[in-house]
């Protein structure tokens, strides 16, 4: 019923490391090989990424973010991403790093992958046609005074049919630095997004989708997959961090508090955290029509609802916390100017970086806690019955505290809970991409994801969940994917030029996914 990379695949022998290829899952990990599905596979001729060490298996057309080992440092500071020339000329095809933002700032960084390159050799050659009518049409170049970013760049607009189309890339904007305002982003490797996976795990047995908090109802879940990261660079920000953490008193051992994520939180930074500040890593998640005022600006406490605990920005430390105030950014509207999140999805999603369709945004930030006021009314202290506050309005704490540790109890059974209350104990190291995912069997295992190769025709590249113990086993678990929010698998469905996507069977919950595994995809990069 699915298939298997070392049975129902043909593989080919393998050749040097592949860089643009995503990592397997050996410790430590190596660049996947591609292959080809062979003559006795339903998928004869269909290439995938697969490892001859471990499980590890990928159709290459899955339609997600493939996210390769880290290149060298550009000129940014940070490693380069992998990406290939896809221009028409004697190096098409031919790989290369540079810069990993995927908005408008970075650097001009470029180098080649490889020294060793046998393209085409045939000479370059330019014609200056409409690539729409081919009819004949003249080169132009914008003015120096332009103020939308394109100085200097080719275009044309062909006078027969109107095509508009720019021959070069714009020149990237300098990223912001302490003296402008801003940010700039930068796609992450493979290796930081596993170790940020690692933040984001939530264990078998743990309830999600529900809680005071909860904002939407998702198709069944109980794991939440990083599916994309980005590095976040603010200077103006980092910099009033770096002042708010060194007026910070050190505390006392008693006064200090050691976060979940503390065994996995190092491995991230390249600047150790300041233990006897209570500086550490904590989650937050937020809306996408907040997100892009959010990274420009920071996260500001003053400019949040006032809370059970306060008025100020709430973090936490546990995935399955963050996930309720999660809410879905179902499609990329880069395309669409007049949507609200046009300017976000175009300084996400670009540079080979995709929309993986219903993902949900979450912030890794580095904290400096102080010291805390411990509470699990939000109005007194634990140890002494005291009240936190200075006044009603809940916005400055007493006795010289600085943020709040909202302890299990009284207002929250679940999950604690951390309060910050000053712009400046706030800096954002990472944007999260979050995919809510079926992860774990009835059993408690890991679940067995493989494809679909016999039953159905229309079911052939589907992915399938299963227990890794078996029927005899283990519990039986069986799960086609994609699943709509009634918890049935999708069926599949024709658009109107053929296409193929799915939607729920009962046509009750209003779901559909373009990622239709093997065909050209509706959510695609800037």
């Amino acid at each position: 019923m699915f298939g298997s990379s070392a049975k129902s695949l043909r593989p080919n022998l393998r050749q040097m490391p592949n860089m643009s290829a995503p990592l397997c899952h050996c410790d430590p990990p190596e660049s996947a090989v591609k292959r080809v599905a062979g003559m006795n596979s339903k998928h004869q001729g269909r290439e995938y990424w697969s490892c001859p060490s471990c499980d590890f298996f990928q159709w290459i057309d899955h339609g997600g973010t493939t996210l390769s080992a880290a290149g060298p440092l550009c000129r940014c500071g940070h490693p380069s991403a992998l990406k290939m020339t896809r221009k028409d000329g004697p190096t098409r095809g031919r790989e290369f790093w540079s810069c990993a933002s995927t908005g408008n700032c970075g650097c001009n960084f470029f180098q080649w992958e490889s020294s060793d390159w046998e393209g085409s050799q045939e000479p370059l050659t330019v014609e200056n046609n409409c690539k729409k009518c081919r009819r004949a049409v003249q080169v132009l170049v914008v003015g120096e005074n332009n103020q939308n970013g394109n100085a200097g760049r080719k275009y044309y607009k062909c006078n027969a049919c109107s095509n508009f189309e720019f021959l070069t890339a714009a020149k990237p904007q300098a990223p912001p630095s302490a003296c402008t305002p801003g940010s700039a982003e930068y796609v992450v490797d493979e290796m930081t997004r596993r170790q940020l996976q690692r933040l984001f795990d939530i264990p078998y047995g743990t309830t999600t989708g529900v809680g005071r908090d909860q904002q939407e109802v998702s198709s069944p879940y109980d794991y939440l997959k990083v599916e994309c990261a980005w590095r976040v660079r603010n200077p103006q920000r980092e910099k009033r961090f770096e002042e708010f953490l060194r007026k910070l008193p050190k505390l006392d051992k008693d006064a200090m508090v050691k976060s979940k994520l503390f065994e996995t939180q190092g491995a991230l930074l390249s600047k150790p955290l300041n233990a006897s500040k209570n500086e550490m890593l904590l989650l937050h998640g937020t809306k996408p029509n907040h997100l892009y005022n959010i990274l420009f600006e920071g996260l500001d406490p003053h400019l949040s609802e006032d809370g059970i605990f306060g008025k100020g920005s709430y973090l936490a430390e546990d995935a399955a916390k963050v996930d309720q105030y999660l809410t879905k950014d179902p499609e990329w509207k880069g395309h669409a100017p007049g949507h609200e999140l046009c300017a976000l999805h175009k300084k996400l999603y670009d540079r080979n970086v995709k929309h993986a369709t219903d993902v949900y945004y979450a912030l890794v930030c580095r904290t400096a806690l102080g010291e805390l006021a411990v509470t699990k009314d939000g109005t007194t202290c634990v140890e002494s019955g005291k009240a936190i506050f200075e006044d009603r309005r809940r916005k400055t704490l007493k006795q010289g505290k600085t943020s709040i540790l909202a302890e299990l109890g009284k207002k929250i059974r679940r999950f604690r809970e951390f309060v910050v209350l000053d712009p400046a104990a706030l800096s954002i190291e990472f944007l999260v991409a979050l995919k809510r995912v079926r992860h774990y069997c009835d059993c408690g295992q890991t679940a067995v994801q493989r494809t679909v190769t016999n039953g159905l025709p229309e079911n052939f590249g589907r992915d399938i969940l299963f227990c890794p113990l078996g029927r005899a086993d283990g519990c039986g678990f069986i799960h086609m994917l994609p699943q709509c929010y009634c918890g049935r698998a999708a069926e599949v469905a024709d658009k109107r030029n053929g296409e193929k996507y799915f939607r729920c069977g009962k046509r009750c919950c209003g779901f559909k996914d373009w990622n239709f595994p093997g065909q050209s995809k509706r959510s695609r990069r800037g």
